[in-house]
């Protein structure tokens, strides 16, 4: 049984770290955070991440995410997508999902400030995992 987290170090993504690693800690499973990090510089100027004749520093930022996964915890592994700068057309949850598939995930933990998430219904149901969503 593992755990996945998608990790972008903000504050719901580290709460839903955290929840999963008590959770497999205390059923002994493992936990496996994966960071979605676009690639190109147009989506880290949307962003304001970086001004337009600046690079996007990805060797920064995915040691950044590393430095808050090791704070949260010492033994969940770490991996890291590289996306375009555009998210696919059903999104990065089409990435989770293909993550989840990849690591074979029975737990989704996923990190909300918003109230009113809707978890999907339809051919999202048959996924092999249940969503788990972490308020602050």
């Amino acid at each position: 049984m593992v755990f996945l987290v998608p990790y972008d170090g903000s504050s719901p993504a580290r709460v839903a770290l955290e929840r999963a690693v008590e959770y497999g800690t205390a059923l002994d499973r493992d936990v496996v955070a994966v960071s979605y990090i676009p690639t190109g510089n147009s989506y880290a100027e949307r962003r304001q991440w970086v001004d337009r004749d600046d690079d996007f520093p990805l060797e920064s930022v995915t040691q950044d995410l590393q430095r808050k996964i090791e704070e949260a915890t010492d033994d969940t592994e770490l991996r890291y997508t590289d996306v375009s700068a555009h998210s696919p057309a059903g999104g990065f949850s089409e990435e989770v999902r293909q993550t989840a598939g990849d690591v074979d995930a029975t737990v989704l933990f996923v990190g909300s400030d918003d109230e009113d998430v809707v978890v999907p219904v339809g051919e999202e149901a048959d996924e092999e995992y249940d969503v788990h969503v972490v308020r602050n």
